[in-house]
């Protein structure tokens, strides 16, 4: 993101713009990808300022003290891959991404404070891209852009429980005598070590629960508990609080975490439909179309218009990307 633009962001939740900038900043997040960014961001920034709501602070000394303490917090940090290369639009990063460095450690010692204080929680923010959380417990998470997850402040001395927002993949480190618990919108996941893909829907009000490899209980806080097992998929409805376990594609669901997709001689239907996980995107495509050609390649961190643009000089099709996040495939008249 370039200095103007951050200043800007940085204006708008401090609540400083101008009539001038104010129409300029509803122009930048009239963009998708931008308003994801700003909620983000506006988000910590409200749990930053509730945190430190004991002290008052001055929000300006704040954000200097956010700025300058990039690579300095001792906090784990999310190791991102380079993600922007994978998405269709460029993905601007911000000082929202400072704040979600820092926010961890910011408040949690002061050399002035009356009480001791308790242990700082742990958050980590996916921005721009898809991230890597290490955990402390030996655990990973692949976050999808936008999600985020919260560990207690005692996690992995005397707990390991998480919050989810949003979607993670999850690899868990094997310890029976603290099992690893995921809350996500009213869901409890508990696990001892596992492989396992989660999934968060607002507009379907579901939350989509993909099992890779080992076993884990779900409660929905009903008092009752349902096992999953590799190669099931439980979708919880979070306005019902009801549970349904089927077989399911699990590799399309957790593929978005891969290292790379391996396609051989699939058909473009079937390979549209894991390059829309891959990228994040809704691809659009006609039936009969989708059963017509077959492809082989292998993606890594290749743009998807690259690879759209090499399956059009193979086959005649053409594509057209929209700006609400979704791209149409047709075949060439």
């Amino acid at each position: 993101m370039d200095k103007h633009n951050r200043d800007l962001l940085i204006r708008a939740l401090k609540g400083t713009l101008d009539t001038a900038s104010r129409r300029e900043f509803d122009l930048w997040v009239s963009n998708a990808d931008n308003l994801r960014i700003y909620e983000n961001a506006l988000r910590i920034w409200d749990d930053t300022q509730r945190r430190a709501a004991a002290y008052t602070p001055d929000r300006d000394r704040l954000w200097e003290q956010l700025q300058s303490r990039i690579g300095v917090s001792g906090s784990p940090q999310p190791t991102e891959r380079p993600a922007p290369k994978r998405r269709w639009v460029p993905i601007l990063r911000t000082a929202a991404a400072v704040a979600a460095g820092v926010v961890v450690t910011l408040f949690a010692v002061r050399p002035d404070a009356a009480l001791t204080p308790s242990p700082a929680r742990q958050e980590f923010c996916a921005f721009g891209g898809k991230s890597l959380a290490h955990l402390a417990d030996g655990s990973t998470v692949w976050l999808q852009s936008g999600s985020t997850l919260a560990c207690d402040g005692s996690f992995g001395a005397e707990s390991r429980n998480v919050k989810l927002r949003g979607e993670g993949f999850f690899d868990i480190a094997k310890d029976p005598e603290r099992p690893f618990t995921v809350e996500v919108e009213g869901l409890r996941i508990r696990v001892h070590g596992t492989k396992f893909n989660v999934n968060t829907s607002l507009e379907d009000r579901t939350v989509a629960v993909s099992l890779v490899e080992g076993s884990v209980a779900l409660d929905s806080g009903k008092g009752e508990q349902r096992q999953l097992y590799p190669g099931e998929i439980a979708r919880y409805n979070t306005a019902t609080q009801k549970l349904d376990i089927r077989r399911g594609n699990v590799e399309l669901e957790s593929c978005w975490a891969a290292g790379k997709l391996v396609f051989e001689r699939q058909s473009l239907g079937e390979i549209c439909r894991y390059l829309s996980r891959w990228y994040d995107i809704r691809i659009d495509i006609s039936p009969a179309l989708a059963r017509n050609y077959a492809y082989t390649f292998t993606i890594t961190d290749e743009p998807l218009e690259a690879i759209l643009r090499i399956m059009s000089r193979i086959n005649p099709i053409v594509y057209t990307f929209s700006d609400n996040r979704s791209v149409s495939i047709s075949e060439v008249e």
